[in-house]
């Protein structure tokens, strides 16, 4: 038998591989993707741990905040209700090598975290890879689809991370005229720095009052505090102040305070942390005597986002005398907000003081309402 010229057989190699090549993945990668990802919901609905775990690559991540790991999303996976069906629409793949970018809608019929009928869309973008001559998926990133394609739909409002520094000031004045003369003057000022999980305040705040240009009473408080967050509620932090109140015949409070804080899982418009602490406290009084005596502290504080210019805050704290259980005291400040622009904002504000053994001349209480201008600075990590 004569042997075909090499032409001949070249063109019947090429005639012969043209169907395999039209059948090839290689040359319809978007056919082998969505047999992936149709794939990868049956195992979804059934639940089928295997065949999951051969569809997911060794690194597989679901992309979020935080990421979600191949052994977590499994678990998720095999644990929740998927229903028996579900949709994939609008399927793009672009293939770069052994590397292929799936985007499309997938629905899903039921709520997987309550098995009820609802109806779930996500926008899901996947990257699949070639490896061993499969394609396996190494992450996945799956979001709400916008209802409009403009340029608000492509983000999400995420709470700002506190400012680096900060440095605040207020200033309240009331006076009146006529028959009598009064005028009180309340002047506050504080510094924040905040690095990693570390936070340092120290505080000022000034008030007098005269009549008929006569001081009748003055008090200055001083504060510094050091605290230092331990896990992502939980912070400690250790505290000095001085105060000279007046208003309630104290000459003289020198106090030394540590403790541990606690924020509390509330919606995102709110939060709340709660404090507890000991220390030590030394008092001089109009009345001459003195006291220097161990104490035990608690704080509320609280903070509701009313808006997003507008907060309201409600600040509480206890002070017990841990030798006398009558010498106790108690503070509360409720106080609302209102931001003007980045620099200036005003403060209304409303505070109680309580003291069940007040200075001997003097009473229990003390009332302060006042309205104040605030002027803040702020530099936040992202800034220059």
């Amino acid at each position: 038998m004569t042997a075909p010229p090499p032409a001949l057989a070249v063109a019947v190699l090429v005639g012969l591989a043209a169907p395999l090549a039209a059948q090839s993945p290689d040359m319809d990668p978007a056919g082998e993707i969505r047999a992936r990802e149709e794939a990868l919901a049956r195992a979804m609905h059934a639940r089928d741990l295997p065949g999951l775990d051969a569809l997911l690559a060794a690194g597989y991540i679901l992309r979020g905040s935080p990421d979600l790991d191949r052994q977590t999303w499994i678990r998720n996976a095999v644990t929740h209700c998927w229903g028996d069906r579900s949709d994939i629409d609008g399927l793009r793949v672009q293939r770069h090598d052994d590397v292929a970018i799936a985007s499309f809608e997938l629905t899903f019929y039921v709520d997987p975290a309550t098995c009820r009928p609802a109806v779930l869309r996500s926008l899901v973008t996947d990257v699949w890879v070639r490896e061993g001559g499969q394609w396996r998926l190494r992450v996945r990133h799956a979001g709400p689809p916008p209802a409009d394609a403009s340029l608000a739909s492509q983000y999400g409002a995420v709470p700002q991370a506190p400012p680096v520094w900060e440095v605040a000031s207020e200033l309240s004045l009331v006076a009146t005229g006529g028959n009598t003369s009064t005028l009180t003057l309340g002047l506050d000022g504080g510094l924040t720095h905040r690095l990693n999980r570390r936070t340092t305040a120290a505080s000022i705040s000034f008030l007098t009052s005269e009549v008929d240009s006569v001081t009748r009473a003055r008090s200055l408080t001083l504060e510094a505090r050091h605290g230092f967050a331990v896990g992502e509620r939980l912070t400690t932090f250790v505290e000095a102040g001085f105060a000279r109140d007046q208003f309630a015949g104290i000459e003289g409070r020198t106090s030394l305070t540590a403790g541990l804080g606690y924020a509390a899982r509330l919606p995102q418009s709110h939060t709340l942390t709660g404090e507890a602490g000991a220390g030590i406290t030394i008092e001089d009084r109009q009345d001459a005597t003195g006291r220097s005596f161990a104490t035990a502290t608690g704080a509320l504080h609280y903070v509701w986002a009313l808006r997003p210019e507008a907060r309201l805050t409600q600040d509480a704290g206890i002070s017990a005398d841990l030798q006398e259980g009558r010498n106790w005291r108690a503070t509360s400040e409720t106080a609302l907000h209102v931001t003007l622009t980045r620099v200036l904002s005003l403060k209304a504000s409303h505070a109680v003081e309580y003291r069940n053994a007040p200075v001997a001349g003097f009473g229990r209480t003390d009332l302060r309402s006042a309205a104040a201008l605030v002027i803040a600075l702020q530099r936040y990590a992202n800034e220059q």
